[in-house]
């Protein structure tokens, strides 16, 4: 008996919650619908205004002394932090 009363209630409660969802379909089909009457007159064509793009910077070059200057201390560094991790490790290992 109480079985049968909680599986009505719950029914009705389905049936409420179906009707509120239909309303929502309803509104949200009525509110695309109008969006697509109003689409479909064409918009006004806006001219964009006219702007002059920023003068760019100049591309920095590199003579090849300066590239070649660079390699090496980049080389130099490299092989001091190599000696030193080298060092560590046969600290360690000892």
């Amino acid at each position: 008996m109480q079985n049968t009363r909680l599986v009505e209630l719950a029914i009705k409660g389905l049936e409420a919650e179906k009707a509120r969802v239909e309303r929502e379909l309803a509104e949200l089909r009525n509110h695309t619908t109008a969006r697509r009457a109003t689409s479909l007159t064409p918009a006004p064509i806006r001219q964009q205004p006219q702007t002059v793009p920023p003068a760019a910077k100049p591309k920095r070059k590199m003579s090849a002394a300066q590239r070649k200057k660079i390699s090496e201390t980049m080389k130099k560094r490299h092989a001091e932090r190599r000696a030193t991790a080298d060092s560590k490790k046969k600290k360690i290992q000892v």
